[in-house]
């Protein structure tokens, strides 16, 4: 079969949007290898560079809604663009810090806002914009970029760590963002299919008008999905900054923590192509997504009371399944709710909710371990944290947001 312009595009911006988020999802989570790296070179305790990572996750959350408009108002392919590069750099001035104020404003504040302008919101808004009745097929696969990202971006950084030193590693994932993430994304994209004279792929007979940004934060059902959404936030970056630390108190070695989130990227790659492409079909969203919630339960009971590295590699499995399919699924509801061509705003504000409590769970991570000893109180409190998602996306109600349509115009 001859594949048409339409389908030539609808495949090409899939693919763009997986290499912004494997680069950006890279070069974000890759952090927690650098923090005991970090807190050797300089004496910088657990609570500090933790709360650096918690500057980051609140910076990058409250830039959300603003890299939102913009897209809304010039397209997402400048914004990514520009967000990739101004990662890259950021990541090669960290090869230079001398103190403990100059990560705080690279990582903390620099990394974060380039993070929000081409990660899953961006990426998300573009694929929405090339999609309709493919978008869950769409969203699924772009999203399997943030699995890549930690198969070879967080592993890579291991090992450089480990064999040259943390300023080489810096060094090359700047390098990455720089020469082959930016230039993917501007010479990759377009803003949308008007852009090259075609119809976005799938497109239904009926058009339904998007929601307003102020319909969106007056409806219910938008803070339940973002709610539900900030457990995900919580768990996922204590998980995430603090996992490789907890592997090196059980015994693991210097380069456990990128081979073990490499095991997540796997187990969530598995589980991300499952639920986009058969469970939530089958059973609906809103269901899926409790079961995901009810797996990260479970994984985060077990990383609280693991002894040992075996029982660490088992939370981990239970966690990969369970942690980045989330977030096309709410990426998912967000856009069947309020429209797909003008949720740059929308799904921001959600993102940020996200972000307000990923830097809470960064930072309870780092203050509940020093303060306790062992990471286990701070583990638990994931698992509190994500039985009060359950519980709001189990209220959720599927359904498209009523909202008036323009006035038709006369002929």
């Amino acid at each position: 079969m001859v594949e048409t312009t339409q389908q030539h595009w609808g495949r090409r911006i899939t693919a763009v949007a997986f290499v912004s988020l494997t680069g950006a999802f890279g070069l974000n989570l890759a952090i927690g290898q650098f923090i005991a790296p970090l807190m050797g070179s300089f004496g910088w305790s657990l609570a500090a560079t933790s709360a650096a990572v918690a500057v980051n996750m609140l910076a990058w959350g409250l830039f959300q809604p603003v890299a939102g408009r913009l897209i809304d108002r010039i397209g997402p392919r400048a914004v990514m663009t520009v967000s990739a590069v101004l990662m890259g750099l950021a990541y090669v001035a960290l090869a230079g810090v001398t103190e403990f104020w100059q990560f705080l404003i690279l990582f903390g504040v620099v990394v974060a806002v380039g993070f929000a302008g081409c990660s899953s919101m961006p990426s998300s808004v573009l694929v929405a914009r090339w999609h309709t009745k493919r978008r869950p097929q769409a969203l699924a696969i772009s999203s399997m970029g943030i699995n890549a990202g930690q198969l070879l971006l967080l592993p890579l950084a291991g090992v450089l760590v480990a064999a040259f030193s943390w300023q080489a590693a810096f060094l090359a994932l700047g390098a990455v963002m720089l020469v082959l993430v930016a230039p993917a994304i501007w010479f990759g994209a377009r803003n949308s299919p008007a852009d090259v004279g075609v119809e976005p792929e799938g497109t239904p007979v009926q058009v339904v008008a998007a929601a307003t940004l102020r319909e969106a934060l007056g409806d219910r059902q938008f803070w339940l999905i973002s709610l539900g959404f900030a457990g995900c936030g919580y768990s996922l970056y204590l998980f995430t900054t603090h996992m490789p630390k907890l592997a090196l108190e059980l015994g693991g070695g210097p380069n456990a923590g990128g081979w073990l989130m490499a095991l997540v990227a796997a187990c969530s790659a598995a589980s991300m192509w499952a639920t986009g492409q058969w469970v939530a079909k089958k059973w609906g969203k809103r269901p899926t997504l409790i079961l995901l919630h009810l797996i990260r339960v479970a994984a985060f009971v077990v990383l609280a009371l693991a002894p040992n590295v075996p029982a660490l590699v088992a939370g981990v499995v239970l966690f990969g399944v369970s942690s980045f399919p989330v977030i096309p699924l709410t990426t998912g509801l967000v856009a069947d709710r309020f429209g797909g061509t003008a949720m740059g705003g929308i799904l921001g504000s959600t993102w940020l909710i996200h972000q307000v409590f990923a830097a809470l769970g960064v930072l309870a991570g780092g203050v509940l371990r020093d303060a306790t000893g062992n990471y286990s109180t701070a583990f638990a409190s994931g698992a509190v944290v994500l039985v009060a998602s359950t519980v709001l996306t189990w209220l959720i109600t599927e359904g498209r947001f009523q909202t008036a349509l323009p006035a038709a115009h006369p002929a």
